[in-house]
């Protein structure tokens, strides 16, 4: 069986056996992750150099959805 692939901006579109899924490549390394929330991920976890630091505790950390969860529990 043949797969056919279609690329549209950075979202493949997958063509198989079990129909059609839509993938999120990163422009950067060429990753395919499964959607746009992944893909910004890690984005910020590979490619983004720069930590993201709490202000009440001084953690820091790769991405800002890791701060975000942290600043609920940080006190």
């Amino acid at each position: 069986m043949e797969k056919l692939v279609f690329l549209l901006g950075n979202t493949i579109l997958n063509m198989g056996l079990f129909g059609s899924s839509n993938e999120t490549k990163c422009k950067k390394c060429g990753t395919v992750l499964s959607d746009p929330e992944r893909l910004k991920k890690h984005q910020e976890i590979a490619h983004n150099k720069k930590k993201e630091k709490c202000r009440a505790c001084g953690t820091e950390f790769d991405s800002s959805e890791d701060l975000r969860k942290h600043r609920k529990n940080c006190k």
